[in-house]
């Protein structure tokens, strides 16, 4: 059980979520097979990517949802890695050239730069497949059986919600969207798997169905906060600083909410909707300390 804090020990971020992300990091390094695994091609560029040094956010938002529920992170520990394997395929994905056609993702060259179009493909079916495994390692509870889990996962990452999300983004490149079009594409294609990493901590802990509701409500706010964030920061922040290509939403032609809205605009919308997730935590008190501090994090972040 994770140990209370005193009231007046300042919570630590960067310590909290460098444990949490190290500690995933040597679980993903025991779920995946070897590197040097028949055929080795694959099992090395899933790993190129999913340890390419990307922030863990999705993993440390399930382990402080399952902390927020008096959860403990080896319970939680599948689904976070589960999840993380469903961001790396989905982002492998989004890389292709017949999808955003990026070069650089987290500082260096995409998958399909390293391996190939073809290997990055399979890179990224074999991680969708491996999630599942994973997740099957996970333990049932009383109110979230094995059922519970694996239908959490799917839905978030199929055709209605983060597969919903891309093809509704490709679609909609270079056509005038719609505010509420690209409310569509954020919900799915961005808060979908935040909102279900959540909800999955809290599944790990066996929360009440009120935990489940707050926890729901924080994700999906969060989760379009984050994208808001994302698309503000394509067009005020260089390659370097990000990480990955900057300025490629407005070379695609996308709609982003600072071409529909304006910049101001955009950064009301994020802290108003980062608010509503701040709101829906006050039933946990202090033990949702990390995911508020997560919140404020992704708010404020400039990267």
């Amino acid at each position: 059980m994770p140990v209370a804090k005193s009231p007046t020990t300042p919570f630590d971020l960067t310590a909290w979520v460098t444990q949490r992300s190290r500690a995933v990091d040597r679980a993903l390094d025991r779920f995946l097979p070897r590197a040097s695994a028949r055929p080795a091609t694959i099992h090395a560029a899933m790993r190129y990517s999913l340890f390419a040094g990307g922030k863990r956010m999705r993993p440390a938002l399930l382990l402080a949802a399952a902390e927020a529920c008096g959860g403990a992170e080896a319970e939680a520990m599948p689904l976070a890695c589960a999840v993380e394997c469903i961001h790396t395929y989905s982002l492998i994905h989004d890389d292709l050239p017949a999808m955003d056609n990026d070069d650089f993702r987290r500082g260096k060259p995409t998958n399909h730069k390293v391996y190939g179009e073809g290997i990055a493909v399979l890179a990224g079916d074999a991680l969708l497949t491996q999630a599942f495994e994973i997740a099957a390692q996970a333990r049932a509870w009383p109110r979230y059986s094995h059922r519970d889990l694996v239908l959490e996962i799917a839905r978030a990452a199929g055709s209605l919600q983060l597969i919903a999300g891309q093809v509704a983004d490709l679609e909609g490149e270079g056509k005038e969207l719609s505010v509420a079009q690209l409310r569509y594409i954020h919900e799915r294609k961005t808060s979908a798997l935040l909102s279900c990493s959540v909800r999955l901590g809290g599944m790990s802990a066996n929360c009440t169905p009120a935990q489940l509701k707050a926890l729901t409500q924080f994700g999906y706010h969060v989760g379009l906060a984050f994208q808001v964030i994302d698309d503000i920061l394509d067009v005020t922040q260089s390659t370097e600083v990000l990480g990955k290509t900057a300025g490629k939403d407005v070379t695609a032609q996308k709609a982003t909410y600072p071409r529909l809205v304006g910049l101001e605009k955009s950064r009301r919308i994020a802290a108003g909707l980062t608010a509503k997730a701040y709101g829906a935590l006050r039933p946990f008190g202090r033990r949702a300390t990390a995911l508020e501090s997560l919140a404020r994090y992704l708010l404020e972040r400039d990267r």
